[in-house]
């Protein structure tokens, strides 16, 4: 370090930065010469991950070990890109693999519209930040802060999995107990250890039931509520400075504090399924090879059980089970019975006017 030297050396500053989009284009262009990658997804992948010029050289050779044509393509470039970081998240978060798509979920179109919207915003970053200058017009991050709010089961983390799925990233489901800590400092350095280890871009952080840490910061009466306050603020920091895609999910968007609704780039609220979609969840949540009765009926399921699409996802996966231990196909008599489970798992008593014609099918197990 110089200030341990006898004053015998001259010491000069120089500081080793992550090359700019332009460096990491040329880099690009230059590794996969002759592999006909168009230069419009040279743009792209350029935008998308903050690499080092190691990075990218590696990105390149691993694409080669996942060759199936003899030629690199787009898609093992992207899984290369995958695999540059993560490792290190599995410490605080768990893996997501993705393999929703559009297909799968149901939500009013202005919600879908908003989803899309998200995509695009990723797939256009380079154009935008890059190509018409926006980079110096932002002093921080150019990373994405998403917000979806809404009560459990409603589809928050399959619209997270969707994107991820849509923009060819990695989703890392953050466990907020191994990041709060108790001792002082620790949770900053989680949470720093977390956004460095994603700051290339190349996965989306999803914190999930992020009530507990996103929310509103408390009244100092002592010095446990002005510490935590600190842990919110440097959290703050933290995702102003990101580079990449958070997502946070929470079942009461008012409880979330103002300075965090601030830094959101979309606010995406997930209502309660109305009738139409309940029953195209029930329809879609089976798979094509299921053996499904023709007696099922969905217009009664939809207007009768006002459930969400986790509940409706449980009480489809419960009346398959139903149906392969009696070797026979799904009806609505396993529906029903399943429905019961999973009202009872609920708390809710299953009453003869929810049932109507198909209260019968409960047998003993109904209550009275």
């Amino acid at each position: 370090m110089p200030g341990d030297t006898d004053g015998r050396y001259d010491w000069y500053p120089f500081e080793f930065k992550l090359p700019v989009f332009a460096e990491r284009r040329k880099i690009w262009i230059d590794t996969v010469n002759g592999a006909g990658i168009p230069e419009s997804e040279i743009d792209i992948i350029s935008g998308r991950f903050n690499f080092s010029e190691t990075q990218i050289k590696n990105a390149v050779f691993y694409a080669k070990k996942f060759l199936d044509s003899g030629e690199i393509t787009i898609d093992n470039i992207y899984k290369a890109c995958g695999l540059q970081s993560g490792q290190k998240l599995a410490v605080y978060s768990r893996k997501v693999n993705n393999f929703y798509t559009w297909d799968d979920i149901v939500l009013p179109d202005d919600r879908s519209k908003q989803l899309r919207e998200i995509c695009n915003y990723i797939k256009h970053k380079h154009l935008v930040y890059f190509r018409w200058g926006f980079e110096k017009k932002l002093a921080l991050g150019r990373g994405l802060n998403v917000l979806f709010s809404g009560p459990s089961g409603t589809g928050k983390t399959m619209a997270a999995d969707i994107i991820a799925h849509e923009l060819n990233l990695e989703m890392y489901k953050v466990d907020l107990s191994s990041i709060v800590s108790k001792y002082i400092g620790e949770t900053e350095k989680n949470l720093n250890r977390i956004f460095g280890e994603s700051s290339s871009g190349n996965v989306i952080l999803f914190f999930d039931e992020a009530d507990a840490l996103f929310g509103k910061r408390s009244e100092v009466k002592d010095a446990h509520d002005r510490y935590a306050n600190i842990e919110t603020n440097y959290l703050l920091q933290k995702m102003e400075e990101h580079e990449g895609i958070v997502v946070l999910a929470t079942n009461f968007n008012k409880n979330l504090d103002e300075a965090f609704a601030r830094r959101m780039h979309f606010t995406v609220d997930f209502p309660f399924p109305d009738d139409r979609q309940r029953e195209l969840i029930l329809r879609k949540i089976f798979p094509e090879d299921a053996p499904l009765s023709d007696d099922i009926d969905y217009r009664f399921f939809s207007e009768k059980f006002k459930l969400t699409g986790g509940n409706i996802k449980n009480i489809a996966l419960t009346a398959a089970f139903y149906a392969a231990d009696e070797s026979s196909e799904i009806t609505m008599r396993h529906i029903i019975l399943a429905v019961k489970r999973e009202m009872r798992k609920l708390g809710k008593l299953c009453v003869k006017g929810d049932f109507g014609v198909y209260y019968d099918l409960l047998g003993e197990g109904a209550d009275q």
